[in-house]
C-alpha cells in the first residue's frame, strides 16, 4: 500500500539531502517512490511535490526564506 505521507517525508529529506539536484533528478526521485500501480491515482502528489521544489530552489536561489524574511523584518522594525 501506498502511503502518501511516506512520500512527502521521503520527498522532503531528500530535497536537504541534495539541494543543488536538478528538477529532473527530482522528477526521477518522485517515480521511483511512487509505485506504478498508484501513478495514476497520485499523479497529482508527485506534481504538486515539483512544483515545490521548483518553489524551494528558487527561494534558495534568491536566498529568500518565508520564516527568514519575517524574521529579517521583525529585526527591522525593531531596529528604527
Amino acid at each position: 500500500m501506498f502511503d502518501k505521507n511516506v512520500f512527502k517525508e521521503q520527498f522532503r529529506l531528500w530535497t536537504e539531502e541534495n539541494p543543488n539536484a536538478s528538477c529532473e533528478e527530482a522528477k526521477k526521485f518522485c517515480e521511483f517512490l511512487i509505485p506504478l500501480e498508484y501513478k495514476e491515482k497520485f499523479n497529482w502528489l508527485e506534481e504538486e511535490s515539483l512544483a515545490w521544489f521548483a518553489w524551494k530552489k528558487e527561494m534558495h536561489r534568491q536566498n529568500k526564506y518565508p520564516e527568514t524574511q519575517d524574521l529579517e523584518e521583525d529585526i527591522s522594525r525593531n531596529m528604527h
